[in-house]
């Protein structure tokens, strides 16, 4: 009876993990990003399709927002919302795929997501930044 119970405890527990949408920071392509002086840089901008971990390090002035669309759009023409400071994630000209909304002065995360072939844009979208150059174009294969 006991192994039974460990069986479908088990059985419950790989379900689970398997419906998570966030990946393991372990698994796929570790992408690493640092988010500093109104920039997003990043070593690699061409990976394949499959898990990618965004391992996010926010290197200041001041906190910021890590988004992630895909869309065709040129990366520093993103359709702007209302108040033409931040963009508008409506648009139907991009889609929003995975983000933190906030990424305090010298914290890191980590972002796993299952991406597709693509052209993504890594943004942060807090009011002005995104304006003021805090975007970078990752091609997914």
């Amino acid at each position: 009876m006991r192994s039974l119970r460990c069986a479908r405890m088990a059985g419950v527990l790989i379900a689970l993990s398997a419906c998570s949408s966030q990946a393991s920071p372990r698994s796929g392509v570790v992408l690493p990003v640092t988010e500093k002086d109104y920039r997003i840089t990043s070593s690699i901008t061409d990976l394949p399709a499959g898990i990618v971990s965004f391992d996010v390090h926010n290197r200041g002035p001041s906190t910021h927002e890590f988004v992630v669309f895909e869309t065709n759009q040129p990366e520093d023409q993103l359709p702007l919302g209302a108040d033409g400071l931040t963009i508008n994630e409506d648009s139907p000209s991009i889609h929003h795929v995975g983000e933190f909304s906030e990424v305090d002065i010298g914290q890191s995360r980590t972002l796993g997501l299952r991406l597709p072939p693509g052209r993504y844009v890594l943004v942060c979208n807090l009011e002005g930044h995104y304006l003021g150059g805090m975007h970078l174009v990752v091609t997914v294969h």
